[in-house]
């Protein structure tokens, strides 16, 4: 069975330490990846301009709520993310480098998933000096309207992608989603579109789907219920009215606009789908 599968480089900078060490990929977003794959992902973690020489242990582990992007939960098990061989040696040049590996369990409730994992890798140290170095990667799993059991997670959004097709400039095309509150307490959603903000342009957002450009104006999306209560446990379904202007091109596939779900309470979950708009 052939899958799709998309790896988006968002921050192709290093993450340096005193020492001028550095890591690449610092960061992607994976999308696409389907539940019961387990794959080489076909990118090196690596390692440069290490001073000294000795082993570096990479490990992976779940980054804590306070540290991740909003929308995004903490991968379920931090060993889905693998390397076959997680001890890694610097060269003459001062590199060394792992193979990164994915796998997510055949579980549906892994469908229409947003989760961050942290890779960790601790350079030998040069005197009493050791900085950790931290690599951010983001994982979004296939998304599907075809559930069988509640999604993972505090909330669930389903589908995570809503591909809104043949639309036409200056006529109202209407799509809906689903929210689930999978919490122990009641909770009132603010729905919200978003695109990429250019005052947040040194940190790390939400990037696009490959093909796709943000929309322009994010009133071009309109939240039927910008606000709305969900019972614990419950799910509602909840519609979107979209409307092109006239004479809006794109270049390739079309337009993204991000569709933010976030609960009122402090601390409480968050999720987003992605609108993928084309004519």
């Amino acid at each position: 069975m052939k899958h799709s599968l998309f790896i988006c480089i968002i921050l192709m900078y290093t993450a340096m330490t005193i020492h001028a060490a550095t890591i690449s990929p610092a960061s992607f977003c994976l999308e696409k990846f389907d539940i019961g794959m387990n794959m080489n992902l076909g990118i090196d973690f690596v390692m440069s301009d290490v001073k000294n020489t000795g082993n570096i242990d990479l490990k992976t582990r779940q980054p804590s709520m306070d540290n991740i992007l909003k929308g995004y939960l903490p991968i379920p098990d931090a060993s889905w993310f693998y390397f076959l061989n997680p001890k890694i040696v610097p060269d003459k040049s001062g590199a060394a480098k792992a193979r990164m590996f994915l796998k997510i369990p055949n579980e549906n409730k892994y469908l229409n998933q947003h989760w961050a994992v942290h890779v960790t890798a601790k350079p030998p140290a040069m005197g009493v000096f050791a900085m950790e170095m931290v690599g951010v990667y983001m994982i979004e799993t296939k998304a599907s309207e075809k559930i069988i059991e509640r999604p993972y997670g505090p909330i669930g959004i389903v589908p995570s992608r809503i591909y809104v097709k043949n639309i036409v400039p200056r006529k109202m095309k209407s799509t809906s989603f689903s929210i689930y509150n999978n919490d122990s307490v009641s909770h009132t959603y603010q729905v919200s579109v978003q695109t990429f903000d250019p005052s947040f342009y040194n940190k790390i957002q939400i990037s696009q789907a490959p093909g796709y450009e943000w929309v322009k104006y994010t009133n071009w999306v309109k939240p039927d219920e910008p606000v709305l209560t969900i019972n614990a446990g419950q799910k509602k379904e909840t519609r979107l009215d979209i409307t092109i202007p006239k004479d809006i091109q794109y270049n390739d596939e079309g337009w993204e606009a991000i569709i933010m779900v976030e609960s009122i309470k402090k601390g409480g979950p968050t999720g987003f789908a992605r609108l993928l708009i084309a004519h």
